[in-house]
């Protein structure tokens, strides 16, 4: 393990996810300081025997996402977290708060505890439009993951096409 660099890009286990779900975790591979907590690999690993293309995202830990160690600070707020979140998104949220980073989630709970605590935030939607604003995606393709979030792994967004996420 190592630790969360300063403004370190914290991943959570949905995110992670969904992105293993349409084989595209290399696309997470491309955010700068990115890490997620140890207690995300344990949700995957607790997982993947009935989700087998989680192993896609466990396979991507340590070689190419690294797994950040909860400083004290970061383990002193995630006790305090845990009360309403889930292990990953308190450790994920504890650790974006103590290096003045983001978290990415699309845990409702983790989303307003980020909120409240002025931490940087942003979830699957927010990286696919990174991705095609940064021309690593087509919003096609972006679109096809949305559709396939939703219908295959019960995703909740606020719409179905993804052309509603584009700005002009």
């Amino acid at each position: 393990m190592t630790s969360a660099p300063r403004n370190a890009i914290v991943l959570n286990t949905t995110v992670l996810s969904n992105f293993a779900h349409v084989q595209r975790v290399e696309l997470l591979e491309t955010l700068p300081r990115l890490v997620t907590v140890p207690a995300v690999r344990t949700e995957l690993e607790d997982g993947v025997e009935t989700h087998s293309y989680l192993t896609n995202a466990l396979t991507a830990l340590d070689t190419d996402i690294p797994v950040a160690e909860l400083s004290p600070q970061a383990q002193t707020l995630e006790a305090t977290f845990l009360e309403r979140l889930d292990p990953g998104e308190a450790q994920a949220v504890a650790v974006a708060e103590a290096v003045d980073g983001t978290v990415i989630t699309d845990d409702g709970d983790a989303r307003t505890t980020a909120i409240q605590r002025d931490i940087r935030l942003t979830g699957s939607i927010g990286l696919l439009v990174r991705f095609v604003e940064s021309d690593l995606i087509s919003a096609a393709a972006a679109d096809t993951y949305l559709k396939r979030w939703i219908d295959e792994a019960g995703f909740h967004s606020p719409a179905r096409d993804f052309e509603t996420f584009l700005t002009d």
